[in-house]
């Protein structure tokens, strides 16, 4: 599984332009099942998304169509962990990659 820091790089008014089209993205990969959670960070420096279980190549080319990532006004940080225990609600996310063999 990931966890995924953004950084806001730009203004909040720049990063205000793109949010419909950013959240637009968060919700197709929601509706894809590549994301399990996502959102604002406190204070509002950017933001956390928790991804699924899959190779670090597929997520790096999601990652890659966020309209924040395309018009460069937040950076990501992306932490790699296996999830050793979830409550069973989450356990399909974090045994994907085992599942799959990506």
């Amino acid at each position: 599984m990931y966890v995924v820091l953004q950084h806001y790089t730009a203004p909040l008014a720049d990063v205000d332009e793109l949010l419909a089209d950013h959240s637009e993205w968060i919700s197709n990969h929601y509706e894809s099942g590549d994301f399990i959670a996502a959102g604002r960070r406190h204070p509002r420096t950017g933001g956390v998304i928790i991804a699924r279980a899959m190779s670090r190549g597929r997520l790096d080319a999601i990652l890659a169509t966020d309209p924040f990532a395309v018009h460069k006004v937040a950076k990501q940080e992306v932490i790699e962990f296996q999830a050793l225990r979830t409550i069973p609600e989450l356990a399909e996310y974090a045994d994907h990659l085992a599942a799959t063999g990506e």
